[in-house]
C-alpha cells in the first residue's frame, strides 16, 4: 500500500493505492494521524486506486472519522470501487460517512 499526501486550498488529499487490510492499516493510520495533528479540514481520501478493504481498513476510517468530530472538521471518502462501496454498504457506513464519487467533487 502506498499513501500520498497532498495539500489543498482548504484541507488536505490522502490518496491510498493498494490494499487496505491488517499489515497495511497501520500506515493508513498513522498518516491520517498525521493530518488529524494539523487539525486539517476537510481529509479527503481518496480511495480510487483501492480494489480491497479488510474490517482494519474500516475501523482505521472510523477512528479518523470520530478524531476529526472531535475538533469538528470534515472526513470525506471518494473514488470507492464497486467492491469497496458494496463492504460500505453491507457494514451500514454508507450513510454514516461523507462519500464522494470523484476526487473532484470531494475538495469542493
Amino acid at each position: 500500500m502506498n499513501v500520498t499526501t497532498e495539500a489543498l486550498p482548504k484541507g488536505t488529499l490522502l490518496a491510498v493505492e493498494g490494499q487496505v487490510d491488517m499489515h497495511t492499516s497501520p500506515e493508513l493510520r498513522t498518516k491520517l494521524r498525521e493530518t488529524l495533528e494539523r487539525k486539517s479540514s476537510p481529509i479527503v481520501v481518496d480511495l480510487t486506486k483501492v480494489l480491497f478493504i479488510d474490517s482494519s481498513g474500516l475501523a482505521t476510517l472510523i477512528e479518523a472519522l470520530q478524531a476529526v468530530g472531535k475538533f469538528g472538521g470534515r472526513l470525506r471518502l471518494c473514488g470507492l470501487s464497486p467492491a469497496v462501496k458494496n463492504l460500505f454498504k453491507l457494514s451500514n457506513l454508507i450513510s454514516i460517512f461523507d462519500i464522494r464519487d470523484t476526487r473532484e467533487e470531494a475538495v469542493r
